[in-house]
């Protein structure tokens, strides 16, 4: 491959999904043959004006149980696709990818170390199997900055990818009348994802995949 360089503009829920990414980054990099940077930014893609779009964007949210929230949230990344290939019929359109973890981002973190299939309730539901996963404290705080450096240092390119093949385990097992459809996105109940089906995209357009 040819010296590649490619920006993605990513709107963040937290810190969690920040640094994470920042982590992938990193991972990919092979300078200066090729160069993947995501340029974050931490808050609400509802709560975003995005007038003026230069990269190819995603926004990384959870469901967190907030159910009507969530749909909006996919239904807005659907609407500026949309709107975006529009602009770019003369030449190649930006894209806009919606990025979600449902429960939330702690189940992704989860599952670069193992399968887990399990419907949960409660937003705190893993805490405790990724404290395991990662050799953590027993009250380790995984939101702290210190804490989320510890678990990104035991995640290489190797168990992103085994991330990225246990959600499309976990999809591939849905039963098709029990998706939901917002906008042009078809969504289950948890677990689910569409975070590995956008750095599914990263890693074989970086030549990773």
């Amino acid at each position: 491959m040819a010296n590649y360089r490619k920006s993605y503009f990513c709107i963040c829920d937290g810190q969690q999904e920040t640094m994470y990414l920042d982590h992938v980054a990193k991972l990919i990099k092979d300078f200066p043959r090729k160069v993947v940077s995501f340029k974050c930014e931490e808050g609400d893609v509802l709560e975003k004006k995005l007038d003026y779009i230069e990269y190819d964007h995603a926004a990384l949210f959870d469901h967190d149980g907030r159910d009507q929230r969530f749909i909006e949230s996919i239904l807005t990344c659907d609407r500026l696709m949309k709107s975006n290939s529009k602009k770019g019929k003369k030449k190649e359109a930006i894209k806009f990818y919606h990025a979600y973890s449902n429960l939330n981002f702690d189940l992704w973190l989860l599952l670069h170390k193992q399968d887990y299939a399990k419907t949960v309730i409660h937003n705190d539901s893993y805490i405790r199997d990724v404290r395991i996963a990662y050799g953590l404290k027993k009250d380790a705080d995984i939101k702290d900055a210190g804490v989320i450096k510890t678990i990104l240092e035991q995640i290489t390119l190797e168990n992103v990818k085994q991330a990225i093949c246990r959600a499309e385990k976990i999809r591939a097992n849905k039963l098709e009348g029990d998706g939901k459809k917002a906008g042009n996105s078809v969504y289950y109940g948890n677990p689910d994802f569409s975070i590995h089906e956008f750095l599914k995209m990263v890693l074989v357009d970086s030549g990773d995949w």
